[in-house]
């Protein structure tokens, strides 16, 4: 049995915490010790909480400080722990700073596909990890770019659960939340309302294809919040599509978003995997996406999803009307998501990965003392 520290100082609930959620309830139903640093009354903190997992909670004054604090007396002083994970940017400064890496294994989260600083403490806090966990090919090639050894890098892909079919009350009901009748069409985007996402261009996209003949039907429904609603519901209204995209901002029960829609669009910029993508193809829904990052690493193109190399309204518009104008294509796209998803993105085969290094590490600072 394995004793985990998990750290993540994040506030909001995205992609990577979902992914630590997965991972901590999977390692204690294996019958290992998980416990969690996070900032109180987080998200996480909540949902870890709710799944019996102990929490330390931190000040969210001073995050990263208080959890170093925290992280060296639980490691260096009580020796609690077998290995240290920091599932995001701030988590691994606070266990870098515990010096949580001269006591036990350190691992790293890279989730995203930026290029890494090249600042002395971006570089120091990486290169004290023992291993760094890429969620794509795409973001272990920013890694490598900022000079981190090869041998310390492994890809463990996102993992989701594989839902059920949903039921037709349960779509009918989903759908009525949000206003739409069963003849509309629903494109729809889960995902926090930043930048990089690309919503700015989904919208504009979006606007063109209400345009065109049949385009009356089609409705949008994005599911996330962020700084930039304001100006996205602007854009909105610029457009003269308002009416027919639903801003639903931060939904807890995101399952209902995916039982509502027929469409799952991604307009990432620069993503490093995307978990929600791996989601909506979970639920049989055909996906549309940049091939940006490594989302191009999940999708093939004609295949399981459909691909646009133009970041531009016009390009995501057409790619969203080639498979909207098949339904054949919708259906086969339907089945091949769910059946990659299942072969190569389960939460299982992320757990398995995971505990594996985990246990290698813990193993190898075994036979080193």
């Amino acid at each position: 049995m394995a004793r985990v520290l998990l750290a993540d100082l994040e506030r909001v609930w995205r992609g990577g915490q979902e992914q630590a959620l997965l991972l901590m309830a999977g390692l204690q139903k294996r019958g290992h010790n998980v416990e969690l640093v996070a900032v109180r009354d987080a998200a996480i903190a909540l949902r870890a909480q709710a799944a019996g997992i102990r929490v330390h909670a931190v000040s969210d004054s001073m995050r990263r400080i208080g959890a170093a604090r925290r992280i060296r007396k639980l490691v260096a002083g009580e020796k609690r722990f077998d290995i240290v994970h920091g599932n995001e940017a701030h988590a691994l400064t606070a266990a870098w700073l515990a010096r949580s890496h001269r006591h036990v294994p350190l691992v790293a989260a890279r989730r995203v596909a930026f290029p890494l600083s090249r600042s002395r403490i971006s570089l120091a806090r990486y290169g004290a990890a023992s291993k760094i966990l890429a969620v794509s090919e795409a973001a272990r090639k920013q890694l490598l770019a900022a000079g981190l050894p090869s041998d310390r890098i492994e890809i463990v892909c996102d993992g989701v659960e594989m839902p059920g079919k949903i039921p037709t009350e349960t779509r009918e009901k989903a759908r009525k939340r949000w206003g739409f009748v069963p003849e509309e069409i629903v494109m729809e985007c889960v995902a926090a309302l930043t930048e990089e996402k690309g919503h700015a261009l989904l919208i504009e996209a979006f606007a063109k294809l209400r345009a065109r003949p049949g385009g009356g039907l089609l409705r949008l429904l994005l599911a996330g919040d962020g700084r930039l609603r304001p100006q996205l519901e602007q854009r909105a209204r610029d457009a003269g599509v308002q009416s027919a995209v639903v801003f639903a901002g931060f939904v807890p029960d995101v399952e209902a978003v995916y039982a509502a829609g027929d469409l799952f669009v991604f307009p990432s910029l620069q993503e490093g995997a995307g978990s929600s993508v791996l989601r909506a193809m979970a639920f049989g829904l055909p996906a549309v996406a940049l091939k940006r990052g490594g989302v191009g690493e999940i999708i093939e193109d004609g295949r399981n999803g459909v691909l646009t190399p133009e970041a531009t309204p016009e390009g995501l518009a057409q790619a969203v009307e080639r498979v909207l104008a098949d339904r054949p294509l919708m259906d086969r796209l339907s089945r091949a998501g769910r059946e990659s998803v299942a072969q190569h993105y389960s939460a299982e085969r992320m757990i398995d990965a995971t505990e594996g290094i985990f246990l290698e590490l813990i193993a190898e600072k075994a036979r080193n003392k």
